[in-house]
């Protein structure tokens, strides 16, 4: 039974999960009980924080809001800042204040706003106390441009103040729809400027990303990579550290939800994804926020909605004994911005990956948040990423990248030019990718049935052309069940079709595939990672709402998929990659019992004249090298690696593949299909180094 609130959390996010497999609950009925059950805890879950009694363990560090005035107005603003604002710090506050903190022992003092550097007290705090604290001052940077405040960069040099500069996307347009136009551009300057002066190498310089919109943080360690990389390369800019902060739903961030009509929405997915490991981490356990009157609060978001220290609200910072100072801390519901995933702080995550213990489980569209609240690997890339992916996954919104799901990379090579499909694209994830691949000259359609994800990648359009710096788009999004493929293209009219962990989730699985075998052109390939079987999936597997969502359900037994595709006219199927599917959850482990499963890239050809066996015709295969990406090795699949300028005995199916295919001009084919010489008995042997996929079928996969 629930014995604590903390027990109460865990149950409202492990139902969704096991509530259907351990209480039996499988009818429409009993689902809705647990829906019910579920809107009952959440209820309790309001009064969460009343109860806690969480107190303040000692304070390192202090932070000073200046005030509210600010050159900017950005919709994300916690305290609500803007050029108007008028609640603006006092010198003769300022005077007390700092009498007060050089008594005080902490270990930083943090300057914020507002843009505190239009106050005027920002250059006496630093003045007075620099010698005796660490000085870290939060701005917007581009403040730092206006010519009133130009001398500040060599003020803060000559103190070794800690830089924070607010950067909430390495884009422009990305950057400038939250908070203004030019601001992006005005950012990359003063961030030159600091470069110049040593900051990000010597002096700290510090970078903030917000998310633009309704959702959640993508991983702060790949994020930070991302900025390092794009702004090193781009700009030329270097800093020490990413924060990713959650945005808070309060002030301006509320109302912009609340226009969206997401705000209900918003604060679900907080809850959802809360993580009680964060407690014992959270930033107002250790931090003071001071005012520009000089009360006091647990934290600056305590402070944007006028919430003060419990015992302490008409009390002045400089007239309080710090010396046994452990006050209950106030919280509200929006704290949960505070304990999501790893938590979040205005100083960054809480948690190391290790730290994590709990996600939140649910599913597509409405249920499932981003690509951590699933319980197996099966719905998230367990192949490593090839490099020619990744170098274009660092352009991709990180909307798009948080709510992404699927079980390979099925992005193949030499796309330039090319007319491609995305088949359950999702948010457009691999969409995008394709989009940059195939080039300007190219065509992407992105298709999928499900609204909610597709609202998300057809946000991005505009933001996503204008990164690949393309003066026409070359991506179209199409809603509809990929059951009906046929109604949007016409037979022989694509080159490639690409799916991620999608065709178990239908139920004519054979249609679908016979469906974009007439949509490939000749020489067309479908490229395609997905989830299979050791044997067939036991029907009351494939009714379970949870495996199916998990992509175990729907999947098939890999020799049926064999014999479909050769049905359907793909006669010699060639597989990638495959990894085995882990299960972290004990109770979906339980259900599957014996069954194993496995991500699979397949590689399926659409070539007339290809045999179902290999057979030996004397072909010797030599590649010539040029391929971007894989300029002296080309992987045609995982037993067929060829090396430049290497020749290779190969089958007839083989070299139909590299003749007639795209991949024509960068091999040299020697021979032809006059004299046959029987079986060919070592495809598939010769430079091999897969050998975890030697216990599945293909043709050159024995």
């Amino acid at each position: 039974m629930i014995n604590s609130l903390l027990d109460l959390g865990y149950a409202i996010r492990m139902l969704p999960i096991i509530g259907l497999s351990i209480f039996g609950l499988h009818s429409v009925f009993d689902q809705s009980i647990v829906a019910i059950l579920i809107s009952i805890m959440r209820l309790k879950m309001n009064n969460f924080w009343e109860v806690m009694n969480i107190k303040k363990t000692g304070i390192d560090i202090i932070q000073i809001n200046l005030g509210n005035r600010c050159n900017l107005s950005c919709n994300h603003c916690h305290i609500g800042a803007s050029p108007r604002g008028e609640k603006n710090m006092e010198r003769k506050t300022a005077e007390k204040i700092i009498l007060k903190l050089k008594k005080l022992d902490v270990k930083q003092v943090d300057l914020t706003g507002g843009e505190p550097v239009m106050n005027p007290n920002l250059q006496y705090f630093i003045k007075e106390l620099s010698d005796k604290k660490n000085i870290s001052v939060r701005t917007n940077l581009v403040s730092l441009n206006i010519p009133d405040y130009s001398n500040m960069l060599t003020l803060f040099k000559e103190h070794n103040v800690t830089i924070i500069g607010s950067l909430p996307s390495v884009f422009e347009k990305t950057t400038d729809s939250q908070r203004g136009k030019n601001v992006f551009k005005k950012s990359i300057q003063i961030l030159k400027k600091l470069n110049n002066q040593g900051y990000g190498n010597g002096f700290k310089l510090d970078l903030v990303y917000n998310p633009v919109g309704d959702y959640l943080p993508p991983d702060s360690k790949t994020l930070e990579a991302d900025y390092r990389e794009l702004l090193k390369e781009v700009q030329g800019i270097k800093f020490n550290e990413l924060i990713a902060m959650v945005n808070v739903p309060i002030n301006k961030f509320r109302k912009f939800l609340e226009k969206e009509g997401t705000r209900t929405h918003y604060e679900e997915n907080l809850l959802s994804n809360y993580n009680h490991a964060t407690l014992d981490k959270i930033m107002c356990r250790n931090l003071l926020s001071v005012d520009y009157e000089g009360y006091i609060y647990d934290c600056d978001f305590n402070l944007a909605c006028g919430k003060r220290i419990k015992g302490f609200e008409r009390a002045k910072f400089w007239d309080i004994d710090f010396t046994n100072f452990i006050p209950e801390i106030s919280f509200d519901n929006y704290c949960y911005a505070c304990t999501v995933n790893t938590g979040s702080s205005c100083h960054g995550a809480l948690l190391k990956d290790d730290d994590v213990k709990e996600k939140v489980q649910r599913y597509y569209g409405e249920t499932l948040n981003s690509s951590s609240d699933l319980q197996t690997n099966a719905c998230c890339t367990t192949e490593s990423i090839p490099q020619y992916v990744k170098d274009s996954l660092k352009y991709i919104n990180d909307e798009i990248m948080m709510k992404y799901y699927g079980c390979g990379s099925p992005i193949p090579l030499a796309l330039e030019g090319l007319k491609a499909l995305d088949l359950g694209c999702g948010t457009g994830r691999d969409t995008y990718l394709l989009s940059r691949l195939v080039g300007e000259k190219g065509f992407v359609y992105g298709f999928d049935m499900t609204n909610n994800q597709l609202k998300v990648a057809k946000k991005h359009l505009n933001d996503q052309m204008n990164i690949f710096g393309y003066k026409k788009k070359n991506v179209s999004f199409i809603m509809d069940y990929i059951e009906n493929l046929e109604d949007h293209f016409k037979e022989e009219s694509l080159d490639l079709v690409i799916s991620n962990c999608v065709i178990n989730l239908t139920e004519n699985k054979e249609n679908v595939i016979k469906q974009v075998y007439k949509a490939l052109r000749n020489t067309g390939e479908f490229y395609f990672s997905d989830v299979y079987a050791d044997r067939r999936v036991p029907k009351h597997i494939i009714e379970n709402e949870i495996l199916y969502g998990e992509c175990l359900g729907g999947a098939l037994y890999y020799n049926d998929f064999e014999r479909i595709a050769r049905a359907s006219g793909f006669t010699d199927t060639r597989i990638m990659s495959k990894t085995k599917i882990t299960i972290q959850n004990p109770e979906i482990e339980e259900l599957v019992e014996n069954i194993n499963f496995y991500s699979i890239t397949y590689r399926l050809w659409k070539l007339e004249g290809l045999e179902d066996a290999c057979e030996d015709y004397g072909h010797i295969a030599i590649y010539k090298g040029g391929i971007p990406y894989s300029p002296y090795r080309l992987e045609l699949d995982c037993e067929h690696i060829f090396y430049k300028n290497k020749p290779e005995r190969v089958c007839g199916n083989t070299a139909k593949m590299l003749q007639e295919s795209r991949f024509a001009k960068y091999f040299e084919i020697i021979g032809d299909f006059k004299e046959h010489f029987g079986a060919f008995e070592e495809c598939g042997n010769t430079t091999s180094s897969k050998d975890e996929v030697n216990d599945l079928p293909g043709e050159c996969c024995p």
